[in-house]
């Protein structure tokens, strides 16, 4: 970062005020202040973010609901199934989460 003084003695770092480039740290520490808890699950002495398994999970009940719906024979009625399928695992993983670790 090249720091210049112009006439008026103020210093501006890549054409940004003091301000704004106060502003913007101050901003980026308020939102990143959301990371600092990350709820991890211990399996078998491995560590792993909670998201992942609600993920997982979230797969494994989906491929459930194919079945299901393979079974029901009503496979042709809902479309498109790239669009429905990405909604019911991010619908069932998000459900997850809120349930497990909020």
């Amino acid at each position: 970062m090249i720091l210049q003084r112009n006439d008026k003695q103020t210093i501006r770092a890549h054409g940004f005020s003091p301000r704004a480039l106060a502003g913007g740290i101050t901003l980026s520490v308020l939102v990143l202040n959301g990371c600092s808890y990350s709820p991890s699950i211990n399996i078998m002495g491995s560590y792993f973010p909670g998201w992942i398994i609600c993920s997982a999970v979230a797969i494994g009940l989906t491929c459930g609901a194919h079945s299901l719906f393979a079974k029901w024979k009503i496979l042709d009625e809902l479309w498109p199934l790239p669009l429905l399928y990405t909604s019911l695992i991010s619908f069932v993983s998000c459900t997850l989460w809120i349930v497990f670790f909020s």
